[in-house]
């Protein structure tokens, strides 16, 4: 079982660290290889006990124009002893490209479309944003998997929005087209999430028919003071303006920030400066 766990735990850091290259465990540090293992283990029990330990937060995503709340980002979250709170970017990694996380990735959309509906009731046009990774799509069951979930939770699929990753570029150009047809076939939303992060970006958006682009956080840290960041920003919004795709820049912190994009003619903000992800009761409360 160490082995395997030792196989996939190589995989995983290959295929997302270092593009495919040949890694040696045994040339890293030991004590940490040992925790990645031991998290690993503790993650994969967590999803084969129906997902326990597993919760999700929400961000909210707002108007660039009137600052109202339109939607809200579904961010997955683990919390277990002797772990306590690991990050995200720590166990997706490492879960990404294991036989599980299929099963949680089913677990998430299930659980935002639950919780997500309660808000949509009372506001219609409230858009639900859930994350979809490259290794859930190619997955053949997957279209029948979300027709059957949009079904069980009785979730109108013109209020859901997937965002793809940079990693989808993984996946055949044709394929990934096929498939984003099929789903917006229902009338779900497809955004480019991290935007501008990968050499692919720009073919990824010239190829699939998006309808939402998301800025990458990284290009809106420096924006003030860094003119490279300036004129990817204004390149990209141009672009989509002329697409006619909607754009939303996350990362937005706080008000000085806020105010200098207003400048640009973005659709949306996402950021600390609304909101840190939050469970679905504090949200609820929040938007009230």
């Amino acid at each position: 079982n160490s082995i395997y766990s030792g196989v996939r735990f190589a995989l995983a850091r290959s295929k997302n660290e270092r593009h495919g290259e040949l890694i040696f465990l045994e040339n890293e540090n030991h004590s940490d290889n040992k925790r990645n293992l031991e998290l690993l283990n503790a993650l994969r029990k967590s999803i084969s006990n129906d997902c326990e330990d597993f919760y999700m937060c929400y961000q909210p995503v707002v108007d660039a124009m009137t600052g109202k709340i339109g939607g809200m980002e579904a961010l997955l979250r683990w919390n277990k002893e002797p772990f306590g709170e690991v990050p995200p970017a720590v166990f997706i990694p490492l879960l990404e490209n294991d036989v599980l996380f299929f099963e949680l990735g089913n677990w998430i959309l299930r659980e935002a479309m639950t919780e997500g509906k309660k808000i949509i009731e009372q506001h219609p046009e409230f858009i639900l944003n859930i994350n979809l990774s490259y290794t859930q799509l190619e997955r053949s069951e997957f279209r029948g998997t979300i027709v059957r979930l949009l079904q069980e939770t009785d979730f109108p699929p013109q209020n859901l929005c997937l965002e793809l990753t940079e990693r989808c570029r993984l996946l055949d150009m044709n394929f990934l087209r096929n498939e984003i047809i099929f789903l917006k076939s229902f009338r779900i939303k497809i955004a480019l999430d991290d935007f501008g992060t990968g050499f692919s970006s720009l073919n990824l958006l010239r190829e699939l028919p998006v309808d939402l682009i998301k800025i990458d956080r990284a290009f809106i840290k420096d924006i003030q003071t860094n003119t490279a960041d300036q004129a990817i920003v204004k390149s990209v919004l141009d672009c989509a303006k002329l697409m006619e795709i909607p754009v939303c820049v996350e990362g937005i912190e706080n008000k000085n920030l806020e105010s200098y994009m207003n400048h640009y003619p973005a659709s949306s903000y996402q950021g600390y400066l609304y909101s840190k992800p939050i469970k679905i009761d504090q949200f609820k409360k929040m938007f009230s």
